[in-house]
Protein backbone atom coordinates (compact mmCIF):
# COMPACT_ATOMS: atom_id res chain seq x y z
CA UNK A 1 0.00 0.00 0.00
CA UNK A 2 2.82 2.57 0.93
CA UNK A 3 4.95 1.58 -2.40
CA UNK A 4 1.62 2.27 -4.39
CA UNK A 5 0.92 6.02 -2.49
CA UNK A 6 4.84 6.55 -2.80
CA UNK A 7 4.88 5.99 -6.74
CA UNK A 8 1.64 7.73 -7.35
CA UNK A 9 3.31 10.62 -5.19
CA UNK A 10 5.85 10.32 -7.32
CA UNK A 11 3.97 10.30 -10.65
CA UNK A 12 2.08 13.35 -9.67
CA UNK A 13 4.93 15.27 -8.78
CA UNK A 14 6.72 14.51 -12.07
CA UNK A 15 3.27 16.00 -13.62
CA UNK A 16 2.83 19.10 -11.90
CA UNK A 17 6.51 19.79 -12.40
CA UNK A 18 6.15 19.52 -16.16
CA UNK A 19 3.40 21.71 -16.02
CA UNK A 20 5.20 24.42 -14.70
CA UNK A 21 7.91 24.05 -17.02
CA UNK A 22 5.68 24.34 -20.05
CA UNK A 23 3.81 27.66 -17.94
CA UNK A 24 6.95 29.16 -17.96
CA UNK A 25 8.26 28.55 -20.99
CA UNK A 26 4.51 30.04 -22.53
CA UNK A 27 5.31 33.12 -20.11
CA UNK A 28 8.96 33.54 -21.24
CA UNK A 29 8.00 33.48 -25.30
CA UNK A 30 4.73 35.26 -24.74
CA UNK A 31 6.77 38.07 -24.03
CA UNK A 32 8.33 40.60 -26.82
CA UNK A 33 11.70 41.84 -26.56
CA UNK A 34 11.08 45.52 -25.81
CA UNK A 35 13.19 47.63 -28.09
CA UNK A 36 14.08 51.48 -28.08
CA UNK A 37 12.87 53.66 -30.37
CA UNK A 38 15.88 55.36 -33.02
CA UNK A 39 15.90 58.71 -33.50
CA UNK A 40 18.50 59.35 -36.78
CA UNK A 41 19.30 63.08 -37.30
CA UNK A 42 20.30 63.14 -41.25
CA UNK A 43 22.37 64.88 -43.75
CA UNK A 44 21.31 64.73 -47.34
CA UNK A 45 24.28 66.20 -49.31
CA UNK A 46 25.13 66.42 -52.88
CA UNK A 47 27.91 64.15 -54.21
CA UNK A 48 30.94 66.29 -54.88
CA UNK A 49 31.41 64.13 -58.55
CA UNK A 50 27.52 64.93 -59.33
CA UNK A 51 26.22 68.26 -58.56
CA UNK A 52 23.26 67.61 -60.62
CA UNK A 53 20.54 67.41 -58.04
CA UNK A 54 19.56 69.39 -55.00
CA UNK A 55 19.10 68.40 -51.35
CA UNK A 56 16.05 70.49 -50.49
CA UNK A 57 12.47 69.17 -49.93
CA UNK A 58 13.43 65.97 -50.39
CA UNK A 59 11.10 63.09 -48.98
CA UNK A 60 13.49 60.43 -47.47
CA UNK A 61 11.63 57.17 -47.10
CA UNK A 62 13.22 54.46 -44.31
CA UNK A 63 12.24 50.99 -45.43
CA UNK A 64 12.95 48.07 -43.67
CA UNK A 65 12.84 44.07 -44.87
CA UNK A 66 11.00 46.04 -47.98
CA UNK A 67 8.22 47.37 -45.68
CA UNK A 68 8.40 51.45 -45.17
CA UNK A 69 8.74 51.99 -41.60
CA UNK A 70 8.70 55.78 -41.91
CA UNK A 71 9.25 58.56 -44.17
CA UNK A 72 10.07 62.70 -43.78
CA UNK A 73 10.90 65.64 -45.71
CA UNK A 74 14.33 67.76 -46.24
CA UNK A 75 14.89 71.04 -45.21
CA UNK A 76 16.39 73.71 -47.41
CA UNK A 77 20.12 72.46 -46.82
CA UNK A 78 18.77 68.88 -46.79
CA UNK A 79 19.02 68.44 -43.00
CA UNK A 80 15.66 65.66 -41.98
CA UNK A 81 15.06 63.92 -38.43
CA UNK A 82 13.40 60.23 -38.95
CA UNK A 83 11.99 58.49 -36.14
CA UNK A 84 10.75 54.77 -35.44
CA UNK A 85 10.85 51.68 -33.39
CA UNK A 86 12.58 48.70 -35.27
CA UNK A 87 10.62 45.23 -35.02
CA UNK A 88 13.93 42.16 -35.70
CA UNK A 89 14.15 44.05 -39.47
CA UNK A 90 17.66 42.02 -41.28
CA UNK A 91 18.44 45.41 -42.88
CA UNK A 92 17.51 49.49 -43.56
CA UNK A 93 17.36 51.30 -46.77
CA UNK A 94 17.14 54.79 -46.91
CA UNK A 95 16.11 56.65 -50.48
CA UNK A 96 14.96 59.83 -51.35
CA UNK A 97 12.98 61.13 -54.04
CA UNK A 98 11.35 64.52 -55.28
CA UNK A 99 10.90 67.00 -58.19
CA UNK A 100 12.63 65.49 -60.95
CA UNK A 101 14.47 63.44 -59.11
CA UNK A 102 12.82 59.35 -59.69
CA UNK A 103 13.48 56.93 -56.40
CA UNK A 104 16.84 56.50 -55.58
CA UNK A 105 18.57 54.37 -53.12
CA UNK A 106 21.07 56.45 -50.85
CA UNK A 107 22.06 54.11 -48.48
CA UNK A 108 21.40 50.58 -47.14
CA UNK A 109 22.55 49.41 -43.15
CA UNK A 110 22.17 46.62 -41.55
CA UNK A 111 22.05 47.93 -37.73
CA UNK A 112 22.94 51.49 -36.30
CA UNK A 113 25.54 52.33 -33.83
CA UNK A 114 23.29 53.79 -30.97
CA UNK A 115 19.64 54.80 -30.33
CA UNK A 116 20.57 58.53 -31.98
CA UNK A 117 22.88 58.16 -34.57
CA UNK A 118 23.74 60.71 -37.21
CA UNK A 119 24.05 59.68 -40.26
CA UNK A 120 25.17 61.91 -43.95
CA UNK A 121 23.58 60.27 -47.14
CA UNK A 122 25.04 61.52 -50.38
CA UNK A 123 23.09 62.45 -54.02
CA UNK A 124 23.45 60.57 -55.76
CA UNK A 125 25.36 57.61 -53.71
CA UNK A 126 28.38 56.72 -53.40
CA UNK A 127 29.04 53.82 -55.62
CA UNK A 128 31.90 50.99 -54.15
CA UNK A 129 33.38 49.17 -56.72
CA UNK A 130 34.20 44.70 -56.64
CA UNK A 131 37.87 43.91 -57.31
CA UNK A 132 37.36 43.63 -60.79
CA UNK A 133 35.87 47.30 -60.93
CA UNK A 134 32.52 46.41 -61.77
CA UNK A 135 29.85 48.74 -59.37
CA UNK A 136 27.73 46.65 -57.12
CA UNK A 137 24.44 46.78 -55.26
CA UNK A 138 24.35 48.35 -51.78
CA UNK A 139 21.68 46.08 -50.89
CA UNK A 140 23.08 42.55 -52.07
CA UNK A 141 26.59 43.32 -52.14
CA UNK A 142 27.00 42.19 -55.24
CA UNK A 143 27.74 43.15 -59.23
CA UNK A 144 26.00 40.01 -61.32
CA UNK A 145 23.30 41.88 -61.88
CA UNK A 146 23.82 45.01 -61.84
CA UNK A 147 22.68 47.07 -65.35
CA UNK A 148 23.66 50.32 -66.64
CA UNK A 149 20.75 53.25 -66.86
CA UNK A 150 20.31 54.55 -70.51
CA UNK A 151 18.25 57.99 -70.37
CA UNK A 152 15.85 58.80 -73.30
CA UNK A 153 12.52 60.04 -74.15
CA UNK A 154 11.43 57.05 -75.68
CA UNK A 155 13.34 54.13 -74.36
CA UNK A 156 9.93 52.09 -73.68
CA UNK A 157 9.17 49.75 -76.31
CA UNK A 158 5.31 48.55 -77.16
CA UNK A 159 4.55 45.07 -76.77
CA UNK A 160 1.80 43.25 -78.84
CA UNK A 161 2.43 40.31 -76.90
CA UNK A 162 1.95 42.07 -73.77
CA UNK A 163 -0.13 44.65 -74.82
CA UNK A 164 1.88 47.27 -72.88
CA UNK A 165 5.44 49.02 -72.84
CA UNK A 166 8.11 46.99 -71.85
CA UNK A 167 11.60 48.15 -70.99
CA UNK A 168 14.16 47.23 -72.87
CA UNK A 169 17.33 45.54 -71.34
CA UNK A 170 20.36 44.79 -73.33
CA UNK A 171 24.10 44.05 -72.66
CA UNK A 172 24.11 45.12 -69.17
CA UNK A 173 21.90 48.13 -70.17
CA UNK A 174 18.47 49.26 -69.49
CA UNK A 175 16.45 52.14 -70.71
CA UNK A 176 14.43 54.32 -69.00
CA UNK A 177 12.18 56.73 -70.47
CA UNK A 178 12.13 59.99 -69.11
CA UNK A 179 12.44 63.82 -70.57
CA UNK A 180 14.70 64.73 -67.72
CA UNK A 181 17.42 62.79 -67.24
CA UNK A 182 18.35 61.10 -64.12
CA UNK A 183 20.81 61.04 -61.67
CA UNK A 184 20.83 57.50 -60.98
CA UNK A 185 23.20 55.56 -63.17
CA UNK A 186 22.23 52.22 -62.13
CA UNK A 187 19.53 49.38 -61.32
CA UNK A 188 19.90 46.65 -59.68
CA UNK A 189 17.44 43.68 -61.42
CA UNK A 190 17.86 41.30 -57.74
CA UNK A 191 16.54 44.22 -55.34
CA UNK A 192 15.12 46.27 -57.93
CA UNK A 193 16.73 49.68 -57.10
CA UNK A 194 18.29 52.66 -58.87
CA UNK A 195 21.42 53.77 -57.20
Amino acid sequence: MKLNHYIENKIRMRLTFFILIFLLTAVIVSFKVATNPIKITGHLKLNPKDTSSYVGGMTIILKGDNKILTQTFTDKKGNFELTFTPNAEKSFNFFCYGLSVDTLLVESVKTFESDNPEMNFYIPASRKKNSRGNTICPICNKADKILIIDYGMFASKYSKKEKKFITEVSKGHINAETCIVGIASFFCERDKVKF
